[in-house]
């Protein structure tokens, strides 16, 4: 039986010959103000957005100074799914403006919410999938797709801003399209070879104002849902998907690389915060006979923002996602919450850690559901619906949804067998326990790793593998 990981490098690789290019390199109906709507990012007044990109603000990836309702089940205030029924797209990540409009791909395009729930406007980008999280900056969306375009949309009409063709496809991994100081970042180039088949080999730069290609750059391998972020104004830092680090200039420049374990793939991805740039990695190559599921250890890295390895530890699961550093409830000083479990796995259990993110020490385990089924919630029975809509079968989704660390120290976080948790160690004894510790609310859906919840104003905004769920205290 094959694993839900070697069905989707098989997507992957069929992708490249069935999904059609979509050539040109600006819409013809682009808006007149089209590549000057954007001015330069120095002559603009940048809207405070709630959740700027998949992964939140600038500085603080992962974390925002808002809070969440803690009784998620008793705070559901609006959700969403495709009209025709639940799987008949795929949903991946959100960003919330400065209104508190929420932003949503998916795998048939771009949405746009008011707070209320009700849908403003709709971009379609079939017949290629779109597979990343959206950024917004300056009066427009970013987002890229499976043909290998890169495209911005009006925040306030949804209508064409510019669109590149950056590749001939970018793969159907899960990873963010993000923006930063007038410059917009995507991986790209999807083909082989790679230790999981097909895999994105360029980091693309593009100008936020008009889409021009600033630079490409070709890491030592490539990478696996892709997530630039930026410790300052002049620098960003990725993973490749053996966990090596780069931190280069927004202009292009290698300043460092460190770490990663040579021939592993992961999940997972980097972060930003106490000072210190944190990557994952497998321990064992995926295909090996040393890769025995959903216990092969996997390492969590610090380094300091000149790569030099300040602590390391062994998980004893892989560590599948990018972790969140901040402060959480019950615990002094900085926190690195880290999501751990080998998908689609069954029987494998799913884990839930919090580290000292200054030392590594274990400070609390959330220990979540395992894998009852051969694939996760809502994964097989949305095969017929997905394939009828033109998109790729399965959400083929992480163990866990990238975390969010809130205000008051909650940690939001999604499970493949769908609950969407809310888990804070009250009492410090290093265990989440207990009706006031725990509160979740079952979405009967996996979370790909993209789908980050998203805070805004005592709102949580959170998508499932096929729906879009809206909480609010």
């Amino acid at each position: 039986i094959k694993t839900t990981l070697q069905l989707r490098a098989m997507l992957c690789t069929a992708a490249l010959l069935a999904l059609p290019l979509v050539l040109g390199a600006c819409y013809d109906d682009c808006e007149k103000s089209g590549s000057h709507l954007l001015q330069s990012h120095a002559r603009r007044v940048e809207p405070k957005y709630f959740w700027q990109s998949g992964r939140g603000n600038f500085p603080n990836f992962a974390v925002s100074e808002e809070t969440g309702p803690f009784l998620l089940n008793q705070s559901l205030k609006w959700s969403w799914h495709h009209p025709a029924g639940r799987f008949h797209t795929l949903t991946w990540g959100t960003a919330i403006d400065h209104q508190r409009n929420v932003y949503l791909s998916a795998a048939d395009g771009l949405r746009k919410f008011d707070k209320d729930g009700k849908q403003l406007w709709e971009v379609n980008v079939l017949p290629a999938n779109l597979m990343n999280a959206p950024a917004i900056y300056q009066g427009s969306v970013f987002t890229s797709d499976t043909s290998g375009a890169v495209r911005a949309v009006s925040m306030q009409t949804g209508k064409p801003v510019w669109f590149t063709n950056t590749s001939k496809a970018i793969c159907q991994d899960n990873g963010f399209t993000m923006v930063h100081e007038g410059v917009v970042f995507s991986a790209g180039d999807c083909r082989e070879p790679s230790s999981m088949g097909t895999a994105n080999h360029l980091v693309t730069a593009l100008n936020a104002s008009d889409g021009e290609i600033l630079w490409t750059f070709e890491p030592d391998v490539p990478v696996w849902n892709f997530l630039a972020l930026f410790p300052d104004k002049e620098t960003m830092i990725f993973q490749d998907m053996t966990g090596q680090i780069y931190r280069m200039s927004l202009g292009g420049q290698v300043l460092w690389k460190a770490g990663g374990k040579p021939g592993t793939w992961t999940d997972g991805g980097a972060s930003l915060g106490n000072g210190m740039v944190f990557a994952v990695n497998n321990n064992h190559p995926f295909y090996s006979k040393e890769f025995s599921g959903e216990d092969t250890p996997g390492t969590l890295s610090a380094f300091d923002l000149d790569g030099h390895l300040k602590w390391q530890v062994t998980t004893p699961r892989p560590p599948n996602n990018a972790p969140a550093i901040g402060k959480v409830a019950g615990w002094p000083g900085m926190s690195l919450i880290l999501p751990l479990c080998h998908q689609g796995w069954p029987g494998a259990s799913c884990d839930v850690h919090a580290y000292d993110a200054n030392t590594g020490g274990l400070r609390w385990v959330f220990h979540g559901p395992k894998q009852t089924g051969q694939y996760q919630a809502g994964d097989a029975e949305g095969v017929n619906d997905r394939l009828k809509s033109g998109l790729r079968p399965m959400c083929l989704p992480n163990g866990w949804s990238a975390p969010t660390i809130s205000g008051d120290g909650t940690v939001f976080v999604g499970n493949e067998m769908g609950p969407l948790y809310a888990l804070r160690d009250l009492d410090g004894d290093g265990r989440v326990l207990g009706d006031n510790e725990v509160s979740y609310f079952d979405t009967h859906g996996a979370f790909s790793g993209t789908a980050t919840p998203a805070l805004a104003g005592n709102m949580v905004a959170a998508a499932s593998c096929d729906t879009l769920f809206v909480f609010k205290g």
